[in-house]
Protein backbone atom coordinates (compact mmCIF):
# COMPACT_ATOMS: atom_id res chain seq x y z
CA UNK A 1 0.00 0.00 0.00
CA UNK A 2 1.21 3.72 -0.69
CA UNK A 3 2.65 5.10 2.68
CA UNK A 4 3.38 1.81 4.28
CA UNK A 5 6.69 0.77 5.25
CA UNK A 6 7.22 -2.47 7.14
CA UNK A 7 10.38 -2.51 9.50
CA UNK A 8 10.13 -5.81 11.48
CA UNK A 9 7.77 -8.69 12.66
CA UNK A 10 7.66 -10.05 15.93
CA UNK A 11 6.50 -13.97 15.30
CA UNK A 12 5.40 -14.12 19.59
CA UNK A 13 4.22 -11.13 20.92
CA UNK A 14 2.53 -10.61 23.91
CA UNK A 15 0.86 -7.07 24.73
CA UNK A 16 -0.52 -6.63 28.67
CA UNK A 17 0.03 -10.38 29.19
CA UNK A 18 -1.63 -11.41 25.83
CA UNK A 19 -0.23 -13.47 23.89
CA UNK A 20 -1.10 -12.62 20.14
CA UNK A 21 -0.17 -14.40 16.48
CA UNK A 22 2.35 -11.58 15.31
CA UNK A 23 3.62 -8.34 15.73
CA UNK A 24 4.24 -6.01 12.22
CA UNK A 25 6.18 -3.14 13.40
CA UNK A 26 6.04 -0.16 10.45
CA UNK A 27 5.42 3.12 9.69
CA UNK A 28 2.70 4.96 7.95
CA UNK A 29 2.45 7.74 6.62
CA UNK A 30 5.93 8.71 8.47
CA UNK A 31 4.71 7.66 11.67
CA UNK A 32 5.94 4.65 13.58
CA UNK A 33 2.87 1.91 14.27
CA UNK A 34 2.70 -1.80 15.31
CA UNK A 35 0.06 -3.86 14.45
CA UNK A 36 -1.32 -6.12 16.27
CA UNK A 37 -2.06 -8.98 14.21
CA UNK A 38 -5.41 -11.78 15.60
CA UNK A 39 -4.97 -14.88 12.83
CA UNK A 40 -8.54 -16.67 12.31
CA UNK A 41 -9.00 -19.68 10.27
CA UNK A 42 -12.84 -18.30 9.42
CA UNK A 43 -13.90 -15.00 9.11
CA UNK A 44 -17.83 -15.00 10.07
CA UNK A 45 -19.41 -12.97 12.29
CA UNK A 46 -18.70 -15.33 15.66
CA UNK A 47 -14.88 -15.91 15.21
CA UNK A 48 -15.10 -12.09 14.46
CA UNK A 49 -16.89 -11.42 17.80
CA UNK A 50 -13.83 -13.41 19.67
CA UNK A 51 -11.17 -11.59 17.81
CA UNK A 52 -13.14 -8.50 19.36
CA UNK A 53 -13.13 -10.00 22.60
CA UNK A 54 -9.61 -10.97 22.19
CA UNK A 55 -8.40 -7.36 20.67
CA UNK A 56 -10.53 -4.78 23.42
CA UNK A 57 -8.08 -2.23 25.24
CA UNK A 58 -5.36 -2.80 22.34
CA UNK A 59 -5.85 0.61 19.94
CA UNK A 60 -3.74 2.81 21.52
CA UNK A 61 -3.14 5.41 19.12
CA UNK A 62 -1.45 7.93 21.50
CA UNK A 63 1.64 6.40 22.66
CA UNK A 64 5.38 7.32 20.52
CA UNK A 65 4.22 4.06 17.97
CA UNK A 66 0.71 3.32 17.78
CA UNK A 67 -1.00 -0.13 18.53
CA UNK A 68 -3.33 -0.88 15.76
CA UNK A 69 -5.25 -4.49 16.41
CA UNK A 70 -5.96 -6.55 12.95
CA UNK A 71 -7.68 -9.23 12.29
CA UNK A 72 -6.21 -11.63 9.71
CA UNK A 73 -8.33 -14.26 8.16
CA UNK A 74 -8.41 -16.22 4.72
CA UNK A 75 -12.27 -15.31 4.44
CA UNK A 76 -13.73 -12.42 6.28
CA UNK A 77 -18.20 -12.23 5.20
CA UNK A 78 -19.37 -9.17 4.86
CA UNK A 79 -21.20 -9.33 8.02
CA UNK A 80 -17.88 -9.60 9.89
CA UNK A 81 -16.43 -6.65 7.64
CA UNK A 82 -18.90 -4.67 9.19
CA UNK A 83 -18.88 -5.58 12.84
CA UNK A 84 -15.35 -4.91 12.68
CA UNK A 85 -15.53 -0.91 10.91
CA UNK A 86 -18.13 -0.56 13.85
CA UNK A 87 -15.81 -1.39 16.14
CA UNK A 88 -12.63 0.66 14.43
CA UNK A 89 -10.31 -2.53 14.03
CA UNK A 90 -8.43 -3.09 11.18
CA UNK A 91 -8.70 -6.55 9.00
CA UNK A 92 -7.21 -8.03 6.05
CA UNK A 93 -7.92 -10.93 4.13
CA UNK A 94 -6.73 -13.46 1.03
CA UNK A 95 -9.17 -11.86 -1.37
CA UNK A 96 -6.95 -8.68 -0.96
CA UNK A 97 -9.28 -6.97 0.94
CA UNK A 98 -8.30 -4.45 3.55
CA UNK A 99 -9.12 -1.68 6.26
CA UNK A 100 -7.14 0.39 8.29
CA UNK A 101 -8.75 3.51 10.00
CA UNK A 102 -6.00 5.87 11.72
CA UNK A 103 -6.35 9.76 12.77
CA UNK A 104 -4.18 10.43 10.16
CA UNK A 105 -4.69 7.64 7.16
CA UNK A 106 -6.75 5.93 6.21
CA UNK A 107 -7.40 2.94 3.76
CA UNK A 108 -10.06 0.53 2.80
CA UNK A 109 -10.52 -2.39 -0.12
CA UNK A 110 -13.47 -3.98 -0.64
CA UNK A 111 -13.40 -7.09 -2.47
CA UNK A 112 -15.42 -9.71 -3.05
CA UNK A 113 -14.88 -12.53 -0.33
CA UNK A 114 -13.00 -15.08 -1.48
CA UNK A 115 -14.28 -18.81 -2.88
CA UNK A 116 -13.72 -21.73 -1.16
CA UNK A 117 -16.23 -21.32 1.98
CA UNK A 118 -18.23 -23.61 3.26
CA UNK A 119 -20.80 -24.50 0.70
CA UNK A 120 -23.99 -24.20 2.63
CA UNK A 121 -22.61 -20.44 3.21
CA UNK A 122 -23.52 -20.17 -0.19
CA UNK A 123 -26.58 -22.00 -1.44
CA UNK A 124 -28.29 -21.58 2.18
CA UNK A 125 -31.13 -19.44 0.37
CA UNK A 126 -31.26 -22.62 -1.98
CA UNK A 127 -32.90 -26.20 -1.92
CA UNK A 128 -33.18 -28.21 1.70
CA UNK A 129 -31.67 -25.81 3.67
CA UNK A 130 -34.43 -22.95 1.96
CA UNK A 131 -36.43 -25.16 3.98
CA UNK A 132 -34.94 -24.75 7.25
CA UNK A 133 -35.08 -21.25 7.12
CA UNK A 134 -38.70 -21.00 5.79
CA UNK A 135 -39.39 -23.00 8.96
CA UNK A 136 -37.80 -20.57 11.60
CA UNK A 137 -38.53 -16.94 9.82
CA UNK A 138 -42.34 -18.06 10.54
CA UNK A 139 -41.68 -18.43 14.30
CA UNK A 140 -38.89 -16.97 14.87
CA UNK A 141 -39.58 -16.59 18.72
CA UNK A 142 -40.00 -20.70 18.85
CA UNK A 143 -37.58 -22.92 20.88
CA UNK A 144 -36.67 -25.85 18.04
CA UNK A 145 -35.50 -28.92 18.83
CA UNK A 146 -33.36 -30.58 15.68
CA UNK A 147 -36.09 -33.12 15.25
CA UNK A 148 -39.10 -30.84 15.54
CA UNK A 149 -37.28 -28.03 13.11
CA UNK A 150 -36.44 -31.36 10.40
CA UNK A 151 -39.93 -32.50 10.73
CA UNK A 152 -41.67 -29.34 9.97
CA UNK A 153 -39.59 -27.92 7.18
CA UNK A 154 -39.70 -31.60 5.96
CA UNK A 155 -35.74 -32.12 5.70
CA UNK A 156 -33.18 -34.34 7.45
CA UNK A 157 -31.59 -34.08 10.11
CA UNK A 158 -28.38 -32.99 8.88
CA UNK A 159 -29.32 -30.34 6.88
CA UNK A 160 -30.55 -28.55 10.07
CA UNK A 161 -27.80 -29.29 11.57
CA UNK A 162 -25.56 -28.09 8.55
CA UNK A 163 -28.45 -24.65 8.65
CA UNK A 164 -27.82 -23.95 12.52
CA UNK A 165 -24.20 -24.41 12.18
CA UNK A 166 -24.13 -21.45 9.48
CA UNK A 167 -26.52 -18.86 11.46
CA UNK A 168 -24.54 -19.57 14.64
CA UNK A 169 -21.55 -18.61 13.15
CA UNK A 170 -23.24 -15.14 12.02
CA UNK A 171 -24.58 -14.79 15.55
CA UNK A 172 -28.29 -15.21 14.28
CA UNK A 173 -29.10 -18.23 16.34
CA UNK A 174 -28.34 -18.91 19.90
CA UNK A 175 -28.09 -22.66 20.91
CA UNK A 176 -28.88 -23.68 24.80
CA UNK A 177 -27.64 -27.33 26.19
CA UNK A 178 -25.90 -30.02 24.47
CA UNK A 179 -27.03 -33.42 22.55
CA UNK A 180 -30.32 -34.27 21.82
CA UNK A 181 -31.72 -31.65 24.68
CA UNK A 182 -30.18 -28.99 23.07
CA UNK A 183 -32.87 -26.21 21.19
CA UNK A 184 -32.17 -23.96 18.99
CA UNK A 185 -33.88 -20.16 18.56
CA UNK A 186 -33.61 -17.88 15.95
CA UNK A 187 -32.29 -14.45 17.43
CA UNK A 188 -31.97 -12.44 14.59
CA UNK A 189 -35.04 -12.95 12.22
CA UNK A 190 -34.80 -9.70 10.76
CA UNK A 191 -30.86 -10.12 9.73
CA UNK A 192 -31.57 -13.16 8.59
CA UNK A 193 -34.57 -12.03 6.16
CA UNK A 194 -32.64 -9.65 4.67
CA UNK A 195 -29.83 -11.24 3.88
CA UNK A 196 -32.28 -13.98 1.93
CA UNK A 197 -33.92 -10.96 0.29
CA UNK A 198 -30.52 -9.83 -1.03
CA UNK A 199 -29.83 -13.32 -2.39
CA UNK A 200 -32.88 -14.13 -4.26
CA UNK A 201 -33.86 -13.80 -8.21
CA UNK A 202 -36.94 -14.12 -9.68
CA UNK A 203 -34.62 -15.36 -12.44
CA UNK A 204 -34.76 -18.71 -10.37
CA UNK A 205 -38.48 -19.21 -11.59
CA UNK A 206 -39.31 -20.15 -15.62
CA UNK A 207 -42.36 -17.70 -16.35
CA UNK A 208 -44.74 -19.31 -18.27
CA UNK A 209 -47.29 -16.13 -19.76
CA UNK A 210 -50.54 -16.46 -20.40
CA UNK A 211 -53.50 -14.06 -21.33
CA UNK A 212 -57.76 -14.13 -21.17
CA UNK A 213 -60.03 -11.26 -21.13
CA UNK A 214 -62.15 -11.06 -18.05
CA UNK A 215 -64.25 -8.22 -16.88
CA UNK A 216 -63.62 -8.95 -12.92
CA UNK A 217 -60.04 -8.89 -11.62
CA UNK A 218 -61.09 -12.02 -9.83
CA UNK A 219 -62.22 -13.73 -12.31
CA UNK A 220 -58.64 -13.78 -13.53
CA UNK A 221 -57.47 -15.39 -10.43
CA UNK A 222 -60.54 -18.58 -10.57
CA UNK A 223 -59.81 -18.70 -14.31
CA UNK A 224 -56.10 -19.43 -12.94
CA UNK A 225 -56.22 -21.20 -9.72
CA UNK A 226 -59.13 -23.51 -10.29
CA UNK A 227 -58.20 -25.08 -13.45
CA UNK A 228 -54.83 -25.39 -11.29
CA UNK A 229 -56.53 -26.67 -8.90
CA UNK A 230 -58.84 -29.28 -10.93
CA UNK A 231 -55.59 -30.92 -12.50
CA UNK A 232 -54.01 -31.17 -9.16
CA UNK A 233 -51.65 -29.06 -9.33
CA UNK A 234 -49.81 -27.55 -6.17
CA UNK A 235 -50.00 -23.55 -6.92
CA UNK A 236 -49.73 -20.55 -4.19
CA UNK A 237 -50.25 -16.71 -5.37
CA UNK A 238 -47.27 -14.40 -5.29
CA UNK A 239 -46.16 -10.66 -5.77
CA UNK A 240 -48.92 -8.57 -6.53
CA UNK A 241 -51.65 -11.40 -6.24
CA UNK A 242 -51.07 -12.68 -2.92
CA UNK A 243 -49.69 -9.65 -0.97
CA UNK A 244 -53.46 -7.91 -2.42
CA UNK A 245 -55.30 -10.65 0.02
CA UNK A 246 -52.91 -10.29 2.83
CA UNK A 247 -51.39 -6.75 3.13
CA UNK A 248 -52.95 -4.51 0.32
CA UNK A 249 -50.73 -1.76 -0.86
CA UNK A 250 -52.06 -0.62 -4.50
CA UNK A 251 -51.22 -4.18 -6.27
CA UNK A 252 -52.07 -4.32 -9.86
CA UNK A 253 -55.11 -6.18 -9.90
CA UNK A 254 -55.75 -6.90 -13.62
CA UNK A 255 -52.71 -9.41 -13.73
CA UNK A 256 -51.93 -12.50 -11.58
CA UNK A 257 -48.37 -14.46 -10.68
CA UNK A 258 -48.65 -18.10 -9.30
CA UNK A 259 -46.03 -20.06 -7.90
CA UNK A 260 -45.97 -23.53 -9.52
CA UNK A 261 -43.74 -26.53 -9.29
CA UNK A 262 -41.39 -27.43 -12.49
CA UNK A 263 -42.45 -30.71 -12.12
CA UNK A 264 -46.00 -29.89 -14.23
CA UNK A 265 -44.69 -28.06 -17.00
CA UNK A 266 -46.17 -30.87 -19.34
CA UNK A 267 -50.09 -30.52 -17.82
CA UNK A 268 -49.32 -26.92 -17.63
CA UNK A 269 -50.78 -25.37 -21.85
CA UNK A 270 -53.15 -28.32 -21.67
CA UNK A 271 -54.59 -26.66 -18.56
CA UNK A 272 -54.14 -23.58 -20.02
CA UNK A 273 -55.81 -24.04 -22.89
CA UNK A 274 -59.24 -26.15 -20.88
CA UNK A 275 -59.51 -22.61 -19.28
CA UNK A 276 -59.09 -20.22 -22.35
CA UNK A 277 -55.67 -18.87 -21.35
CA UNK A 278 -54.02 -18.35 -24.27
CA UNK A 279 -50.07 -18.43 -24.27
CA UNK A 280 -48.01 -15.14 -25.42
CA UNK A 281 -44.61 -13.34 -25.20
CA UNK A 282 -45.92 -9.84 -24.18
CA UNK A 283 -49.00 -8.52 -22.56
CA UNK A 284 -49.79 -11.12 -20.46
CA UNK A 285 -52.66 -11.20 -17.64
CA UNK A 286 -51.53 -14.23 -16.18
CA UNK A 287 -47.94 -15.52 -14.97
CA UNK A 288 -47.20 -19.00 -14.08
CA UNK A 289 -43.83 -19.05 -12.18
CA UNK A 290 -42.24 -22.75 -11.78
CA UNK A 291 -40.00 -23.30 -9.65
CA UNK A 292 -37.81 -26.17 -8.80
CA UNK A 293 -37.35 -25.69 -5.32
CA UNK A 294 -39.58 -27.04 -2.91
CA UNK A 295 -39.37 -23.93 -0.12
CA UNK A 296 -41.72 -21.55 -2.35
CA UNK A 297 -44.49 -23.99 -1.89
CA UNK A 298 -43.84 -25.22 1.39
CA UNK A 299 -46.18 -22.95 3.49
CA UNK A 300 -48.89 -21.74 1.51
CA UNK A 301 -51.69 -21.01 3.21
CA UNK A 302 -55.63 -20.17 2.16
CA UNK A 303 -56.51 -16.85 2.26
CA UNK A 304 -60.29 -16.02 0.94
CA UNK A 305 -60.65 -19.31 -1.02
CA UNK A 306 -57.08 -18.63 -2.78
CA UNK A 307 -54.15 -20.95 -2.06
CA UNK A 308 -51.13 -17.90 -1.49
CA UNK A 309 -47.66 -18.45 -0.37
CA UNK A 310 -46.32 -17.68 2.93
CA UNK A 311 -45.23 -13.95 3.93
CA UNK A 312 -42.02 -15.07 4.17
CA UNK A 313 -42.04 -16.08 0.45
CA UNK A 314 -44.32 -13.12 -0.63
CA UNK A 315 -41.27 -10.74 0.96
CA UNK A 316 -38.47 -12.37 -0.64
CA UNK A 317 -40.36 -12.37 -4.32
CA UNK A 318 -41.42 -9.09 -3.81
CA UNK A 319 -37.91 -7.29 -2.96
CA UNK A 320 -36.91 -9.01 -5.90
CA UNK A 321 -39.71 -7.84 -8.13
CA UNK A 322 -39.13 -4.34 -9.83
CA UNK A 323 -42.13 -3.24 -10.29
CA UNK A 324 -42.76 -1.02 -6.72
CA UNK A 325 -41.51 -4.48 -5.29
CA UNK A 326 -39.78 -3.33 -2.62
CA UNK A 327 -42.44 -0.73 -1.38
CA UNK A 328 -44.74 -3.63 -1.05
CA UNK A 329 -42.49 -5.63 0.58
CA UNK A 330 -41.61 -3.32 3.22
CA UNK A 331 -45.81 -2.99 3.81
CA UNK A 332 -46.29 -6.34 4.07
CA UNK A 333 -42.93 -7.12 6.51
CA UNK A 334 -44.18 -3.80 8.74
CA UNK A 335 -48.27 -5.27 8.59
CA UNK A 336 -47.39 -9.31 8.67
CA UNK A 337 -43.41 -10.12 9.96
CA UNK A 338 -43.07 -7.40 12.41
CA UNK A 339 -39.18 -7.97 12.26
Amino acid sequence: MPDVEIRSVDPEPRVDGRALDLAVLGEVKGRPVRFLVEAKASGYPRDVQQAIWQLDGLRRLEQPVADVPLLAAPAISEASRELLRRHKLAYWDAGGSIYIDLPWAFFWVDRPVPAGRPRVLRNVYRGSTAQVLHALLLEPGRTWHVSELAQCAQVSLSTVHQVCTFLEAQLWMDKAGKGPRAVRVLREPGALLDAWAAAHSLAEYEARRFHRWVREPVELLHAATDALAGAGIEHALTLGSGARLVAPYGTDAERAWVLVPAGAAGRLEGMARASDLLPVEEGEAVTFLMTRERSPLLFRRQVQGFWVASDVQLYVDLWAWPQRGKDQARHLRAERLGY
